[in-house]
């Protein structure tokens, strides 16, 4: 939590001054929290509301700086690689946002579901990793609405 703090502290961003609180408690509940995580989990295990989470997720956030310095806090051994995840989620819903066919590794074959694209920055000294930044893939219909 202090890495975080720190990180945030000397962020370049402008953040609301109660952002900070807002990430740890967000962190914090992501650890607490049994199962899968809404906002409406978020706002009963908290003494903030539920608004407030919906409010402050709608934020445009930047997730690769914030990362990017956690990792120079984190891995300090001297070799380090980057590391590209392609991830695959089996959707069925009609309302989720860019829901079309990817690949499933597992499956070897493409479903209908929800792909991501993942880059992480590995340490090899100390074993350990962090991701720096997930991007999903858009669907076919919005790939065609883009050229």
């Amino acid at each position: 939590m202090g890495i975080c703090k720190d990180i945030l502290s000397r962020s370049n961003a402008k953040l609301n001054k109660r952002f900070p609180d807002f990430f740890l408690e967000t962190l914090l509940l992501y650890v607490v929290i049994p199962k899968r995580i809404k906002f409406f989990q978020l706002g009963r295990y908290s003494s903030s509301s539920e608004q407030r989470f919906r409010q402050n997720f709608s934020k445009e956030f930047d997730w690769a700086s914030f990362n990017r310095e956690l990792s120079k806090e984190i891995l300090t051994g001297k070799r380090k690689a980057v590391a590209i995840d392609p991830s695959f989620i089996s959707k069925s819903g009609k309302e989720t946002p860019h829901i079309g066919r990817g690949w499933s590794g597992c499956h070897d074959k493409a479903m209908r579901g929800l792909e991501i694209l993942g880059v992480a920055l590995i340490d090899a000294d100390k074993k350990d990793c962090v991701s720096l930044y997930a991007v999903q893939t858009p669907n076919s219909k919005t790939l065609e609405m883009t050229k």
